[in-house]
């Protein structure tokens, strides 16, 4: 009888900022034990990770699964299937779906979706927004990783709350011991010059770069920043795209010995590797919200992301079908966003082999950053006995071209298709459960709902 459910043998196993060569097991979904390879126990699966490195499960904290309500862009099991096969082991769910989870009504319909589909681990947002105030206690209650608050327009059409709102609702969250996700862009810049842009017959994609400009970012970091600490709500920006609104957050995680709120902060590959002059190739397929912006802020950024300003990787998973991309004649009637679960771990390795960051960074920005910053370390976010046995195991010599037209995501496109990336995920285990080996994906339900520890 073999004493493991999962033995990983022959690997190099990231342990607190190192590479260790080891065997791990896992029993009943935990890792139980590490040592030597010589020493490992009998197991009914055993991989042999030879010339892989084994990294704690990645955790993106900010996806989009569409379901319910538009599930023909794609759904929790597309969408969990998408994030096995590139290497994430847990998906956090934004609420701008249809209904929007903004009460506990809406979150228990979300839960029944992804109970049915998930493949890998999965936490759910609530959402705040006009008159939210009352439906925070029964989101905490029903087991929300944290809020979002869309402070200008968003995919499914969700109203900004008022300074005033933002506030009460940030105070509440706050009292009850949750993180609050923003999107920062103000409304107040952004809509005029959408209005002015397309007066002008604007249809070209550089018009979405300009009508989202970096102050319109940096503007709502500080007044998002401002209203945590006066409400002492922990804060995170969402997907930092400029330089400004990366000095705004160095200075307050710099004067947070004053006291305050706790402020997190993310970015995604599209603004480490893309920038302005990629718009005149990729056009619609690069937009997203906020934009992506100039070579500067993509250099800014790197440096936050080196020096602790940035505490997350994550993609902003966004998919929708290819018409969506394509239709119209103007950007502005375009779909913003794309798939990225697929491609996030390679294109991240790849920056890894250029020398652009450290292993040990980015596994502290994927795996160990997430997982405190929302409450699940240590149960995930580590490779250690009695956290979860969530691994992913990735050949970082793996050389392969990005081809959107083989993703399992149902969002058959990418503004990096035809890049050509050094590294890979080979396998993906979630709980002690093979998930993904070698692209065959594991589509039996097995993914659980994650609530902060």
């Amino acid at each position: 009888m073999s004493s493991a459910d999962l033995v990983i043998k022959e690997g190099r196993v990231a342990v607190s900022s190192s590479l260790r060569s080891c065997a791990i097991a896992a029993k009943d979904g935990k890792v139980t034990w590490m040592g030597s390879n010589s020493n490992a126990p009998s197991a009914r699966v055993v991989i042999d990770a030879s010339g892989l490195v084994v990294l704690p499960g990645v955790i993106d904290v900010h996806v989009h699964m569409r379901d319910p309500g538009a599930t023909y862009k794609e759904d929790f099991r597309s969408g969990t299937a998408a994030a096995a096969a590139g290497g994430v082991t847990t998906v956090f769910d934004m609420p701008n779906n249809a209904p929007p989870t903004k009460d506990a009504d809406s979150l228990r319909q979300k839960v029944r979706a992804a109970e049915e589909k998930a493949v890998v681990d999965y936490a759910l947002y609530g959402l705040l927004t006009r008159g939210s105030s009352r439906e925070i206690a029964s989101l905490v209650d029903a087991g929300v990783i944290g809020f979002k608050c869309y402070m200008a327009e968003t995919t499914g059409g969700i109203a900004p709350p008022s300074e005033d709102e933002m506030r009460e609702e940030l105070a509440l969250v706050g009292k009850a011991g949750r993180r609050v996700s923003v999107h920062a862009e103000d409304d107040s810049i952004i809509r005029p010059r959408i209005s002015k842009l397309r007066g002008m017959g604007r249809v070209d994609a550089l018009a979405h770069y300009e009508s989202r400009p970096e102050i319109a970012e940096e503007k709502a970091v500080r007044l998002a920043i401002t209203l945590a600490r006066e409400a002492k709500c922990d804060l995170h920006i969402a997907h930092l795209s400029s330089a400004a609104g990366a000095r705004a957050v160095r200075v307050a995680k710099r004067s947070r010995r004053r006291g305050g709120a706790d402020v997190t902060a993310e970015t995604c590959p599209q603004y480490l590797l893309l920038d302005k002059g990629d718009y005149a190739v990729k056009g619609s397929f690069m937009k997203s919200n906020p934009s992506v912006k100039r070579r500067e802020d993509r250099l800014a950024l790197w440096r936050a992301v080196r020096d602790g300003t940035v505490d997350m990787i994550a993609t902003d998973h966004a998919p929708h079908i290819i018409e969506e991309k394509t239709a119209g004649a103007s950007i502005f009637d375009r779909a913003s966003g794309f798939p990225g679960l697929e491609t996030s771990v390679a294109l991240m390795l790849t920056c890894v082999s250029r020398g652009l960051l450290s292993l040990s960074r980015y596994v502290r920005l994927t795996s160990e950053g997430p997982a405190k910053a929302w409450g699940l370390y240590p149960k995930k976010g580590r490779i250690a006995p009695g956290s979860d046995a969530d691994f992913t195991i990735v050949d970082t010599k793996r050389e392969w071209r990005i081809d959107p037209s083989k993703f399992v995501s149902k969002a058959k496109y990418s503004p990096f298709e035809g890049f050509e990336a050094k590294g890979a995920a080979v396998y993906t285990v979630v709980r002690g459960g093979v998930v993904m080996d070698n692209g065959h994906i594991d589509t039996r339900s097995r993914g659980e709902m994650q609530r902060p520890q």
